[in-house]
Formats: structure tokens, C-alpha cells, sequence
């Protein structure tokens, strides 16, 4: 009888030790909060290294050959900042026109160009303030847009012309507030 009394004794103890080591519902809505702002964080990760949207298909290309890092068929904003140089000339068999060099604002780290055959004859190259060497092929380009103080070395071996090179401000630049009058 005595062992009964003393079990019964012991009950509410073991009890409230129990309810202790329970997770009350405060804690449970605490938790979910915290979790729903963990997947919130690695999404908002997720979206920052979403492939970025090329207008030209080949520029494309060429960029997944020297940029895909991690071999996902995609260009991330951390891949294209990586890229120091693009040929987009045509090589032996891969023949390509270029329809329009828009896409080459996406890589601001660019300091090697070469430009293959294109009907455009209006190259923008303002946001690529860190390029030493353009080469270009094609007889349609006939302006160059650099930005101030951006100065590489233009080599148009076949082009039956001239080529006007126009500079404009970009705020962008690194250094660009030395260039500005």
C-alpha cells in the first residue's frame, strides 16, 4: 500500500515534467514563424542566382561556353560578372549572325571583345567599362559607344572603313566621377 501511495505521489511530478519537456503551442507558433522567414531567405537566395534573359541566341551560346560554371545551361548574374572575355565571331563550321548586342551589357567585367558578322551598324559598349581589346570583323559596324574614360584597343583589320567611336557618361563606371565636365 505504502509503494501505491508513494506512485501516487509521484504522478503530478511526472506529469508536470512531461508538460515541461512538450512543446507548448507558443513555442510551435514560434517555430513556424521562424521557418517560414528561413524559406523565405533562401528563396529570395534562390531568385538572386536565377538565370539571367539573353535577346540573342547566340550571344547566348557563346556566353554558356565561357561562362556555365556550374554546368546548369543557364548564365547567373555571378557567372556573367566572371566573364572577361567573348568571341563572337564565327568559328570553322558555326556560322551565326548576331541580331542585336544588347545582351552585352550583362557582362560589366568584359575586357576582350570580338565581334563576328552583324547587320547592325551601332555597336553599345557603355556599360563594358573594362574592356582593353575589341576586334571587330564585321564591315556593318560603323559607331562604337564606349563610356568616358573606358579607352581599349579597336582592331578592325578587314573593315573597308572607318569606325566612329562616341563616348557617354555612365555613372556605373568605377572612376566615372574623374571623367565628368
Amino acid at each position: 500500500m505504502e509503494d501505491c501511495n508513494q506512485q501516487i505521489e509521484h504522478l503530478p511530478i511526472e506529469q508536470e515534467i512531461l508538460s515541461l519537456s512538450r512543446p507548448s503551442r507558443k513555442s510551435w507558433i514560434v517555430f513556424l514563424i521562424f521557418f517560414i522567414i528561413f524559406l523565405c531567405a533562401f528563396f529570395a537566395f534562390k531568385a538572386g542566382a536565377q538565370s539571367l534573359t539573353f535577346a540573342d541566341r547566340n550571344i547566348e551560346r557563346r556566353a554558356l561556353l565561357k561562362g556555365d560554371t556550374d554546368g546548369d545551361g543557364h548564365i547567373s548574374r555571378v557567372e556573367a560578372d566572371s566573364v572577361k572575355s567573348l568571341i563572337l565571331t564565327q568559328y570553322r563550321t558555326d556560322m551565326f549572325e548576331v541580331s542585336t548586342y544588347e545582351d552585352l551589357a550583362l557582362f560589366p567585367n568584359l575586357e576582350k571583345l570580338w565581334l563576328g558578322e552583324s547587320k547592325l551598324d551601332t555597336v553599345d559598349l557603355s556599360k563594358n567599362w573594362n574592356l582593353k581589346y575589341v576586334h571587330i570583323e564585321s564591315d556593318n559596324v560603323k559607331v562604337i559607344i564606349l563610356a568616358v574614360g573606358c579607352t581599349p584597343k579597336l582592331a578592325y583589320p578587314m573593315h573597308s572603313g572607318e569606325i566612329i567611336v562616341r563616348r557617354i557618361k555612365n555613372p556605373d563606371a568605377p572612376g566615372a566621377m574623374f571623367f565628368q565636365y
